[in-house]
């Protein structure tokens, strides 16, 4: 449906590729414009590679050629202040938020019994999305939409 959340700023975590960037082509097209944040570097426990800050270039570079805004910020959901920044540039930018999308997750638990991993997922997929909900409450209006997802890494 184009036009559906027209005037809506999207903020959405893990937004450099898979699901996060989904969200964010989806919510473009649909007329929002969005604050893309990713850490864009590896997490040592994780076997998988992580997003790159190419990867979170592309998605606002996608985003912007549907003729919306993206504030594309690399900020780490396990570290509240960090993301609180990302939120700021948002808003500085965009002038509201109105939709929070928290995507983003690892997986490292899967390739290793190591503590370390679990911990480092536990942090990302659960400690990230407490953050990402504890920073966006306070700005946002009622009624905004705030979606958590889950995934084979989320």
């Amino acid at each position: 449906m184009p036009g559906r959340v027209e005037g809506k700023v999207a903020l959405i975590t893990g937004a450099a590729r898979g699901q996060g960037r989904a969200h964010a082509q989806r919510l473009a097209a649909e007329g929002a414009d969005i604050v893309a944040i990713d850490i864009c570097h590896q997490i040592d426990s994780n076997p998988y590679p992580l997003a790159t800050p190419e990867d979170l270039a592309e998605t606002a570079r996608l985003v912007e050629s549907q003729g919306r805004a993206c504030v594309a910020v690399q900020a780490d959901v396990r570290e509240r202040s960090e993301l609180a920044g990302a939120v700021q540039q948002g808003i500085d930018r965009l002038g509201h938020l109105d939709i929070v999308v928290a995507n983003a997750g690892i997986l490292p638990t899967g390739a290793t019994k190591d503590a370390g991993a679990f911990l480092d997922a536990l942090d990302v997929d659960l400690i990230g999305v407490m953050n990402t909900v504890a920073v966006t409450v306070p700005v946002v209006p009622d009624g905004a939409s705030i979606i958590v997802t889950g995934s084979t890494a989320g």
